[in-house]
């Protein structure tokens, strides 16, 4: 993973340039993994994720790296649009925990809510640098309708 500290990290405003973000990050991954901010994170999530793990963080980002691993996994049952609720679902969600295990030495938080069935998002929270960084994400496969399932 890249570490932008000593650069300015660039600041993604709509949702349309989110979107382009992420077909450029899934159509061409042999260039430089690249993190960029999604949006900034409410006064109220904010007091959420503090109870978690101690500390207010301001931003939400994501990277080519975490985009690319949510959505080829098959298993993850995610699409690119998916990805457009990060920063709603952070910012909304009541549903969120501290994971016990680690990711890159960061606290691992988990976001969950129902969006035309339940999404999840992984963020590794970097307090220092005061950023969630969504690293993961899947959708929860729905039970198939059938007279067996019943």
């Amino acid at each position: 993973m890249t570490d932008n500290t000593n650069k300015k990290v660039p600041i993604l405003s709509t949702k349309e340039e989110l979107k382009t973000f992420i077909i450029q990050s899934l159509s061409d991954r042999e260039k430089i993994n690249k993190r960029v901010i999604i949006g900034k994170i409410s006064e109220e999530a904010q007091l959420r994720i503090e109870k978690l793990c101690g500390k207010k963080i301001s931003n939400i980002d994501i990277d080519k790296s975490g985009i690319i691993h949510a959505i080829t996994k098959e298993n993850h049952n995610l699409k690119p649009d998916d990805l457009l609720y990060a920063v709603d679902v952070i910012n909304t969600t009541k549903d969120i925990a501290l994971s016990d295990k680690k990711h890159q030495d960061c606290d691992v938080l988990l976001f969950r809510k129902n969006i035309n069935g339940e999404i999840t998002f992984l963020t590794e929270a970097h307090i220092a640098k005061n950023y969630l960084l969504v690293f993961n994400a899947w959708r929860q496969k729905k039970a198939r309708r059938s007279p067996s399932a019943t």
